[in-house]
């Protein structure tokens, strides 16, 4: 059994999961952690189309990309790029969908990079060098992609150097890990991560976690969760009441200990007393890629392809609006019809408002002379969810505050599972795999983006109306 780059990874991000995947993979639930490296991967051979571009442009033809190194100890690696110079000085270059090196525990860039420099060495091949190709975050589409602007190419060599006597003894161990016919199933290290930071497997390991548990707590910190794990205290219900936490981790551990959500009417009403009708409850879904695919956009930036609007009325009476982008161009005609769709008065109500915000302001800056507009919009901008990370706090909420948590709760009879398209990261595959295809094909894609965005507001109004009725 060989360890790749990518087992490299896993197996720093929790050695446990690591070897079930690799000895057991019928029983690995794919998870946040497998999407994430799936993401890497894809988007990596994204940019590497254009390394290979801008080496053929320089007139370097020398560098194979398809070069396999194979150690005797059992590693692994396809080189992203490997050049033999004039002078036989053997070259290794890693390439990165990111728009820096990047250097923190979930990307390491200079440790991937380690990993293929050992492993050419282990194989009997020296390397004198090592670059990492990148994109610039500066690049601006306009027309074709100009590899030669689009990429930066980093030289890691010292760095690689200084981190490869840690890394070496760090492959050996993930070596030993993967040779071991059984492991104790019984906890793994991510007991000590926050829940953002957890293993796809961290339930087969601690199936006894309850929900909701100290990794419900929003923002604990390592020194808290270390405590509490310590003290082999997981269940919120065992921990003290009185136990010292921030004001927000407090009001979820009352509603645990209460059994019942935590509400309060005074500052809901606080907060509704600002909304101003009609209401206009907003949603756009994004799209973004590594390498831009429109004109105007720099690697990695959003930008809105679809919007829902449902207008709230002070009668009660209630109106839908949408809008899907249907050419592969920046949002020029999106902004005419939102023009078009609310009115000069009235709050518009998101759900986490920085998000629809920032893309206002991204296209107040490609279309100046709509910058009033789009900047009146963010001036009347509310944002729902705020009141469930003080006003309304419900244990069931599992320490989250995001919309697909709190719906199910207040509005158990709406929801997502019956929709073609279910989350945000789904909904940007989809628009690009809509403006790839024709006919009836591209008219289900965009009946199922039309009908997430739809609910999206949708439940933003019903939760509204199930708070409106608390204050009544």
């Amino acid at each position: 059994m060989q360890l790749t780059k990518t087992d490299f990874i896993h197996y720093l991000n929790c050695p446990k999961s690591f070897w079930l995947a690799k000895h057991e993979p019928e029983n690995y639930p794919e998870g946040e952690f497998s999407v994430f490296l799936q993401k890497l991967i894809r988007e990596g051979y994204e940019v590497e189309r254009y390394v290979r571009q801008y080496f053929e442009d320089q007139g370097n033809h020398n560098l194979d990309f398809q070069k396999i190194f194979q150690s005797d100890d059992g590693l692994f690696a396809r080189a992203d790029g490997f050049e033999i110079t004039d002078e036989g000085l053997n070259i290794l270059y890693e390439v990165k969908s990111s728009t820096s090196v990047k250097t923190d525990k979930k990307h390491n860039h200079i440790k991937d990079a380690c990993f293929q420099k050992i492993c050419a060495e282990r194989s009997g091949t020296k390397i004198h060098k090592v670059y990492l190709i990148h994109l610039n975050g500066d690049y601006v589409r306009s027309g074709e992609i100009e590899p030669a602007a689009l990429l930066k190419i980093q030289d890691i060599t010292v760095e690689v150097a200084e981190s490869e006597a840690v890394t070496s003894i760090e492959i050996d161990q993930a070596l030993s890990q993967l040779s071991a016919n059984t492991i104790d199933k019984n906890g793994c290290d991510c007991l000590l991560k926050s829940r953002a930071n957890h293993c796809d497997t961290f339930a087969v390991f601690n199936p006894n976690i309850p929900k909701p548990s100290i990794y419900s707590l929003p923002r604990l910190s390592q020194k808290k969760r270390d405590q509490l794990v310590g003290e082999n205290l997981y269940d919120l219900n065992d921990v003290d009441p009185e136990y010292e936490l921030s004001d927000k981790q407090s009001i979820v551990l009352a509603a645990v200990h209460a059994g019942e959500p935590q509400v309060s009417q005074r500052l809901i009403s606080g907060f509704l007393d600002e909304y101003k009708f009609p209401l206009y409850f907003f949603d756009y879904e994004t799209f973004a890629s590594a390498v831009p695919i429109v004109d105007g956009v720099s690697p990695h930036k959003h930008f809105p392809v679809q919007y829902s609007l449902h207008i709230l009325h002070n009668d009660g009476s209630l109106e839908h609006r949408e809008f899907l982008q249907q050419e592969m161009q920046l949002p020029r005609n999106l902004v005419d019809q939102m023009e078009a769709d609310f009115g000069a008065d009235g709050s518009v109500v998101s759900w986490h408002a920085s998000f629809e915000k920032t893309q206002n302001k991204e296209m107040a800056n490609w279309f100046p002379e709509k910058s009033d507009f789009l900047m009146d919009i963010n001036r009347r901008m509310m944002d729902l969810e705020d009141i469930f990370k003080e006003a309304y706090v419900d244990a069931r909420f599992d320490g989250s505050t995001s919309i697909k948590k709190v719906l199910p709760v207040l509005c158990p009879e709406l929801g997502y599972k019956d929709l073609d398209v279910q989350d945000g990261a789904s909904a940007m595959d989809a628009w690009q795999k809509m403006m790839d295809t024709a006919g009836k094909e591209r008219q289900k894609i965009a009946k199922g983006l039309l009908s997430y965005c739809e609910m999206d507001t949708y439940a933003m109004v019903a939760i509204y109306k199930k708070l409106a009725s608390l204050i009544k």
